[in-house]
């Protein structure tokens, strides 16, 4: 590795996917903007910081003005819609100057996606990979004088180009999210669209496919007081509701609470619309309570399969009698869709057919998502009797357990034809259905 530079100018570089019919709606990249918001509070004399939140660009013309701006550091916020793109950047820059220092972090900066292709050959451009949270790893990494591979191999929460492949430095805790930086506040988010909203990190559960479960269980959760001033920053942006990301509305109880007692201080939900996640199972009485005050509430139930069969495969269960009940209170008192996914192992044509027919059955919208074999997921936790088969950019499942290639592509072209004729929309990675007249 080439010597690397000391100062702090830093380039923060993010892509947006194409607008996705499915899902309209502008969301801010958060992850993006949480990392430069660190990076600014960090107070540091020397920093100039310039972002590239990109749509649609040409690779070389952005590496030119990256170059121009000449950083010491240029950090990714990568995805797999972005990774080929911000890898394609990446390797101009380190052409023009390797003594400049190329951090790559969100949910695609992981070794397993560098360690075949079409990605292996990119590496190169690479430096250090931030594992799970970069808000303060990047801030450390940029605090840095010295940015050798030793030195950065120090920091927790890294992976550090080691030979052929990386050396992954011990994990950092989640953060406390009261400490760090809201983007809203500093005025790093564009305006309109969705607000996006955090209230804890990590899961209780461990889904094979998602990659939620791979963070610790969740235990620091944010004050109503932070919540308070959040909802303030985020109402001043000119949103119409609050995207809540954390892993489910139900799912760690004090962040419930905070949340609901920032709600009714602020009165942010008279105003302003709603949309979460519930987990099926934990819907309590103070859920239903609190989705009823919400002006506009829009709930996404996570079901992934109607058959245990299926579930038992992604460490999932299901309880009909359980969710028919749950069903019947929260349709009380919000939009609700019901969420599938097609191609999981284990499940077949046949079993993902009945589910999708028992689904339209239900009065509400449904979302079927096309199974992805995400990198911190299936990509590192399903078993080889599996068989995965995946586009090595897109993740998209091509075959496995129960799936044939031709079976999977018939099934697309189903939910193709079902969503046009009954008012739905076709995405590149799901299909979303109305609810049925």
């Amino acid at each position: 590795m080439t010597a690397c530079r000391s100062g702090r100018r830093v380039a923060l570089v993010a892509q947006y996917p194409e607008r996705d019919p499915a899902m309209p709606s502008f969301v801010p990249n958060l992850g993006l903007r949480m990392v430069e918001a660190s990076v600014r509070a960090a107070g540091f004399p020397d920093l100039a910081c310039r972002v590239w939140d990109l749509d649609e660009a040409d690779p070389a013309t952005v590496a030119r003005e990256i170059v121009a701006f000449d950083p010491d550091i240029v950090g990714f916020s990568a995805y797999l819609w972005s990774l080929p793109f911000l890898c394609r950047v990446a390797a101009l820059i380190k052409q023009d100057d390797p003594s400049r220092l190329l951090v790559f972090g969100g949910p695609s900066a992981r070794p397993v996606m560098f360690a075949k292709p079409p990605f292996f050959g990119l590496r190169d451009a690479i430096d250090v990979l931030v594992i799970n949270e970069g808000e303060e790893t990047f801030r450390d990494i940029v605090s840095l004088d010295a940015r050798t591979p030793e030195a950065l191999g120090t920091l927790r929460g890294v992976a550090v180009k080691d030979g052929p492949g990386w050396r992954e430095t011990p994990a950092r805790p989640l953060a406390d999210l009261d400490s760090l930086p809201s983007p809203y506040a500093l005025d790093l988010v564009q305006h309109g669209g969705l607000g996006v909203l955090q209230t804890y990190r990590g899961c209780p559960f461990t889904c094979a496919f998602c990659e939620w479960g791979v963070m610790e269980s969740p235990k620091r959760v944010r004050a109503v007081e932070h919540l308070d001033r959040e909802f303030g920053a985020i109402a001043r942006h000119g949103v119409y509701a609050a995207l809540l990301v954390d892993a489910g509305l139900n799912l760690n109880r004090n962040a419930f609470l905070n949340l609901r007692r920032a709600a009714d201080e602020s009165g942010f939900f008279e105003k302003h619309g709603l949309i979460c996640e519930v987990y099926p199972a934990a819907v309590r009485q103070e859920h239903l309570d609190f989705l009823a005050s919400v002006s506009d509430a829009y709930v996404g139930i996570g079901l992934q399969s109607f058959d245990n069969a299926v579930l038992a495969h992604v460490d999932r269960t299901y309880d009909e009698r359980r969710f028919d009940e749950t069903f019947a209170k929260l349709d009380a008192v919000a939009s609700l869709a019901v969420e599938i996914i097609l191609g999981l192992p284990g499940d077949s044509p046949e079993a993902f057919r009945r589910n999708f027919e028992r689904a339209r059955c239900l009065p509400c919208a449904l979302r079927v998502y096309h199974c992805v074999v995400l990198p911190s997921g299936l990509m590192v936790r399903s078993p080889p009797e599996h068989r995965l088969d995946y586009d090595p950019v897109s993740l998209k499942m091509i075959s496995c357990t129960g799936w044939s290639e031709a079976a999977l592509q018939t099934e697309c072209r189903f939910l193709t034809r079902q969503a046009t004729m009954n008012g739905g929309r076709t995405g590149e990675f799901f299909w979303t259905f109305p609810p049925p007249r």
